[in-house]
């Protein structure tokens, strides 16, 4: 009896052993193949600033505080303030003054390709001389807006700015980003999700994002140090590895989801445009807040959606800005607005047409 015993110990302690063996073998393949992925990507420069994106479990990712520098081409400088809202290069960013606009949008909204003071939050600001928050964060959907004001409301910051205005930058690429998981800043070599919104039998929720701050560490890491494999590199990828196997497994059957789902279970376009809006007017609701939606044109044709129409008409409080007019009536040429971010002089044109409503 003892002998067999003792044959059934050793044949247990190896074929744990051979388990080890096997996931070590595993996991370093696997490391090698995500250092290769990540070497990859940092070789080639990224447009913003090393660390200006950073993980939150909720949205899935943000725009981070106390970014400097100039965007890789050095077109435009990227600063933000101590509590996240874009500065010019020679503002501080500690100090603030309460009672401005803030603005809730995507790159649009940020003024990618232009300067802080040249945004239509800043032109604005400077005209009724208050403050101005933007908060617009490239990449982002109407989802990502509504939650990023969630946050700013749970942490305290809204009680700190105060806004008298909130301008919820609008155009029509938001809408099916609002429905997807995948940002446009993901790709199969960064396997990141976000918030979306989702239709079930219960109505329209949001689905929060997977846990993917392993993947925003690294990215960080590799841009900061470079591409070189280090013992520091080797271990702390290893130890992801699982994590991000499990993401990728995880990310090809959402997708696979995300392609199956009927037309009946996918949320309309008046169905993300009232969501959005409810949640924005619940969150400002006590501070008397002006809300404000300006839609941006992306060509000389895109008109506001029916839709968008409707969905305003169900929520009165909310002044609306045809930015499509604004160009037009400002004679701004389609060279600063089709098919690319705003240029100056679409941003002055949607100032203009805003003031010309709140004045």
């Amino acid at each position: 009896m003892k002998h067999l015993n003792s044959k059934r110990l050793t044949y247990l302690i190896y074929m744990f052993s051979v388990i080890v063996v096997i996931f070590l073998i595993f996991n370093i393949i696997i490391t090698y193949l995500i250092h290769s992925q990540l070497g990859e990507m940092a070789s080639k420069p990224g447009r913003w600033p090393a660390g200006s994106y950073i993980y939150d479990k909720e949205i899935g990712f943000d725009f981070a505080p106390c970014i400097s520098d100039y965007i890789q081409d050095s077109s435009f400088y990227v600063k933000s303030h101590q509590m996240g809202y874009r500065i010019g290069e020679n503002e501080d960013a500690v100090s603030f003054r309460p009672g401005g606009i803030l603005s809730l949008g995507c790159s649009l909204t940020y003024g990618d390709e232009v300067d802080s003071e040249e945004t239509f939050t800043q032109v604005i600001a400077d005209s009724l001389e208050i403050p101005a928050y933007n908060y617009g964060i490239s990449s982002f959907s109407y989802v990502h807006a509504l939650l990023k004001a969630q946050k700013l409301k749970d942490e305290g910051l809204l009680d700190k700015l105060k806004p008298k205005y909130i301008i919820l930058g609008c155009w029509q690429g938001l809408l099916n980003r609002s429905r997807t998981p995948f940002p446009p800043i993901a790709s199969k070599n960064v396997p990141l999700t976000a918030a979306y919104l989702a239709k079930d039998e219960s109505g329209i929720k949001i689905n929060y994002p997977l846990s993917t701050r392993h993947v925003f560490e690294l990215v960080t890491m590799y841009r900061k140090e470079g591409t070189d494999l280090s013992l520091r590199k080797f271990v702390k990828i290893f130890m992801s590895v699982p994590r991000f196997v499990y993401i990728y497994l995880k990310n090809n059957r959402l997708f696979q989801k995300m392609r199956d789902i009927k037309s009946s279970n996918k949320v309309s376009d008046f169905d993300v445009y009232d969501f959005y809006f409810t949640g924005i007017e619940n969150l400002f609701s006590a501070s008397q807040a002006k809300i404000i939606v300006l839609f941006m044109p992306n060509n000389a044709k895109d008109q506001p959606d029916e839709d968008l129409f409707k969905a305003l008409a169900k929520h009165p409080d909310i002044t609306f800005i045809n930015g499509l007019r604004a160009v037009k009536k400002y004679g701004v040429s389609t060279h600063d607005y089709q098919g690319k971010h705003p240029q100056p002089a679409a941003h002055r044109a949607y100032a203009l047409e805003t003031l010309s409503r709140i004045k």
